[in-house]
């Protein structure tokens, strides 16, 4: 934790000694796409999410020609398939019949900066390449399961929600389109990976569960431009 606020202070040191005599703020919204070991179907390992909505504010500024630094921080939302989820539950369980659950989504909150490189392939036309480190705060959903048994069983039991900080780093680039001096609109995106560790109580005592939280970020951005005098 001190590492990474540490590292945020240097970006904000930098960007107080930018060349730039504006700052960028990016709204952007769009959607947040699972991948790898975060979408897997796998009951020990997979996390079932589906595509989510993301929304996020990022602020970046040029310290010397094309190089500059971006600081953003972003929310998502993925749900869970939970009829896969079901399915697999009675595939696996010879002794349930069948299994109906109601689940929250993941919740996830990241905060990441980095250095950035921009340039113009034509005129007005802005693409920028990123490279992100920082830090999710993640939340498992809560869970409810009714499950249907062969002989006798619970008639409901609760998956209750984990909270968990982890370092989280991955890409991103910006693509924008210049409409005026004071605002652009564009494209955004980034790739961002996390190992999470969520802590249970079962009946073996605290039980961690390790997931692998990969998520591609698109969305559409608007870009205004503040300038300041130094």
């Amino acid at each position: 934790m001190r590492k990474i606020f540490l590292f945020i202070f240097i970006i904000l040191t930098l960007a107080a000694g930018a060349q730039s005599s504006s700052v960028q703020i990016h709204l952007r919204s769009g959607v947040s796409i699972p991948l790898l070991e975060f979408t897997s179907n796998d009951l020990k390992d997979g996390c079932f999410t589906q595509t989510g909505i993301s929304t996020s504010l990022a602020i970046s500024s040029q310290i010397y020609k094309q190089w500059g630094i971006v600081l953003q921080s972003g929310f998502q939302l993925h749900p869970v398939s939970v009829g896969i989820l079901g399915y697999e539950k009675v595939k696996n369980d010879p002794f349930l019949l069948d299994i109906t659950i109601r689940s929250e989504p993941y919740q996830i909150i990241h905060f990441a900066g980095g250095p950035s490189y921009t340039f113009f392939p034509v005129p007005k036309l802005r693409l920028s390449f990123i490279a992100l480190a920082g830090m999710f705060l993640s939340k498992t959903p809560y869970q409810l399961h009714k499950p249907t048994y062969f002989l006798t069983g619970p008639p409901y039991y609760e998956i209750t929600s984990s909270r968990d900080r982890s370092f989280a780093y991955g890409t991103g680039f910006n693509l924008g389109y210049n409409i005026t001096s004071c605002y652009e609109i564009g494209v955004e995106g980034d790739l961002l990976r996390s190992k999470a560790g969520f802590s249970f109580i079962s009946a073996n005592g605290l039980r961690t569960d390790f997931k692998q939280i990969t998520m591609l970020n698109l969305s559409v951005v608007l870009v205004l431009k503040v300038p300041y005098n130094r």
